[in-house]
């Protein structure tokens, strides 16, 4: 089993997490630059994004897509949450998602020497983040203090904001709600440099 990736990758990340949480090995192929336009570097994916996962004769792309095709196939208990149907949390997925969207955007396009300053686009992608981290502030109590995939996916979040500077919103219940699950040995060295 291969995960094709990039070392900073939130959505990879909480992928990883997964992973480590159900001590599962596999190879870890660095998909390099992430604005590269070569789909064979992310391991086949046509959208040309991380991760995708390689099992065989199987890729599977999209990290909540990932993360419920290992849970079926390797964990059927559902140890960490991930299959949940629960409306709230699912709710706090999207929520997640969407600001790790918005700020991927940002950076790209920022790295590909856009002002992002100079366009509104970029602007309403910024509105969104902070919304949804006060969403989330003001949600706080839906995300779990116990390892789960939601947390992950949290950390993973909360710790790329941090790395890239994307975060001028203060959110302690937010931190002090994942920090439980952050100082676990194996989260916390996946922790983006």
């Amino acid at each position: 089993m291969q995960l094709h990736y990039t070392p900073r990758s939130h959505f990879a990340r909480k992928v990883r997490l997964l992973l480590a949480g159900l001590q599962v090995d596999v190879d870890l192929i660095d998909a390099g630059n992430a604005a590269e336009a070569d789909p064979a570097r992310f391991g086949g994916n046509p959208l040309m994004k991380v991760p995708t996962l390689v099992d065989g004769q199987h890729w599977v792309v999209e990290s909540d897509h990932i993360a419920a095709y290992l849970v079926r196939k390797l964990d059927p208990a559902d140890r960490f949450d991930v299959l949940t149907t629960d409306v709230d949390a699912l709710n706090v997925r999207a929520v997640l998602n969407g600001v790790m969207s918005a700020e991927a955007e940002l950076i790209l396009a920022e790295r590909t020497g856009l002002d992002t300053r100079a366009h509104r686009r970029f602007d309403k992608m910024r509105a969104g983040i902070d919304h949804g981290l006060a969403w989330l502030e003001d949600n706080h109590s839906l995300i779990p203090t116990a390892s789960s995939y939601l947390t992950f996916h949290a950390i993973a979040m909360w710790d790329h904001l941090a790395l890239y500077g994307m975060c001028e919103r203060d959110c302690p219940r937010l931190r002090e709600r994942i920090s439980p699950c952050a100082d676990i040995d194996f989260v916390a060295a996946s922790k983006p440099l």
